[in-house]
């Protein structure tokens, strides 16, 4: 298996929410914000640090991307394609992938349709203003 290594600079966008990918991603060093947008409010749902994954989810059940994912700070990643990863795999670790997956993505459903919030969770300390500005114009391109 080969990963590929990216650097991100700070505010730079990973992957957007309803990207296609479905490769996975290992934090290497730096941190990266996994993040909601509605309308013009950012919402923070997970800070992922060095040791951590993004995209598992896309990666077991092949949906698109489930929220966007920036750089808090200069980041490097090893971007791991789901089909050298995937043939590496028993079928039974696929399957149990599949199905915590499809348990995450309706209780993620059940948390923003009741606009449910863990108070006290650091990955979900809101974002201030000013770095909602930041990070809605790097994602949108538009200026916030």
């Amino acid at each position: 298996m080969q990963g590929y290594e990216q650097t991100f600079k700070k505010n730079e966008v990973l992957c957007r929410e309803g990207d296609a990918s479905t490769d996975i991603y290992l934090v290497k060093s730096g941190k990266l914000l996994a993040c909601s947008v509605q309308g013009t409010k950012v919402t923070a749902l997970a800070r992922i640090n060095p040791g951590e994954f993004v995209g598992e989810l896309s990666f077991f059940d092949g949906k698109t991307r489930a929220s966007d994912v920036v750089a808090l700070e200069d980041s490097k990643v090893i971007m791991i394609p789901k089909h050298e990863l995937s043939n590496l795999l028993p079928n039974w670790f696929m399957q149990v992938g599949k199905n915590l997956t499809k348990k995450i993505r309706t209780l993620d459903g059940v948390v923003h349709e009741s606009n449910l919030r863990r108070f006290g969770n650091e990955d979900q300390k809101p974002l201030s203003i000013d770095d909602q500005r930041i990070l809605l114009k790097a994602i949108t391109h538009e200026d916030a």
